[in-house]
């Protein structure tokens, strides 16, 4: 994956503190994660020449029992972390955590060493990563492009598969469909999302009734106009439409599955591409099972991406 993120090592950092600079670097950095709902569920908090991410249980969505979604927006908070530590000069070893549920990162800055090109690469486009719900250009993304994404996204125990044929979009569609309906008819999820505001300030609920295509489909309230599934199954065709899953389901591997997405969304916005994630469907259990026995992989799905060019104003 490019990263030079490791273990625990027997590297000590520099008895040093951050700099101011550095500081304003690492939080603004973590502050441009995408995160469900922008809720940024975490805390980060910064000594000598450690910065530790901690996950918020207070901002965990009655949407998100279990909190998958909250650590996969911490996961790609932690990416954007390391990425700003090595930015900044330094190697970055990672040590991560769970304790009762909650997940946690340890960065330590460690020698001074320069991050790769594909690292540089990631971490100019931090700013440059947008949410895009509207629809593509239909502008079809190139293999190699493709293939970067799904390398981008490939780490320790988690990676991408993409949705190639026009069978599997068919089955995929019809899975998206069923759960955007179970979504639709329920009043206490749509009361959820009345009350998270977009980074732009508009409500949530409001944005959902102005979606269509795929996006319709992964952000659904009652009043959203759902296209049919001969329309989902196009798009699915004409998108390039990531399924991000790890090898396990604990906590630690929502952490990685968030990294997984943020490496995977950079490498598609350094590229000039739009992206948009899904974990709505996602929270319905046989949709997640039934998209891993549907595409063959032994992938647990964890959020689904769609990737195009943007069209022109």
């Amino acid at each position: 994956m490019g990263v030079a993120q490791t273990a625990r090592t027997g590297v000590r950092a520099p008895e040093v503190e951050w700099s101011p600079a550095e500081i304003g670097e690492l939080g603004e950095a973590v502050s441009r994660a995408p995160s469900v709902h922008n809720s940024r569920p975490w805390s980060l908090t910064l000594h000598r020449r450690t910065a530790v991410l901690r996950e918020d249980p207070a901002r965990r969505m009655q949407h998100d029992p279990e909190g998958r979604d909250q650590r996969i927006s911490c996961g790609a908070a932690l990416m954007n972390l390391v990425l700003a530590v090595r930015s900044l000069g330094w190697s970055a070893q990672v040590e991560l955590g769970a304790s009762g549920g909650l997940v946690s990162a340890a960065v330590n800055a460690g020698e001074p060493a320069e991050p790769s090109p594909r690292e540089a690469s990631w971490a100019r486009a931090i700013p440059e990563r947008r949410s895009h719900r509207a629809p593509f250009s239909g502008k079809p993304v190139p293999e190699l492009l493709r293939e970067k994404i799904w390398d981008a996204a490939a780490g320790t125990r988690c990676g991408g598969r993409w949705i190639n044929s026009d069978a599997e979009a068919a089955e995929v569609a019809g899975m998206l469909s069923r759960s955007a309906t179970a979504f639709q008819a329920d009043a206490g999820y749509t009361r959820e999302l009345a009350g998270w505001v977009t980074p732009g300030g508009k409500r949530l609920r409001s944005e959902s009734e102005g979606l269509s295509g795929l996006a319709a489909a992964g952000l659904t309230a009652i009043t959203t106009h759902l296209p049919d599934e001969t329309v989902l199954a196009r798009l699915l065709r004409e998108e390039a439409v990531l399924l991000v899953g790890t090898r396990g389901d604990r906590a630690i591997d929502h952490l990685r599955a968030g990294q997984a997405v943020e490496r995977a969304w950079l490498e598609a916005a350094g590229s000039g591409l739009s992206v948009s994630m899904m974990t709505q469907p996602l929270h319905v259990p046989e949709i997640r099972t039934g998209l891993a026995e549907r595409l063959g992989t032994s992938l647990i799905p964890q959020a689904i991406m769609r990737f195009g060019y943007p069209k022109e104003s």
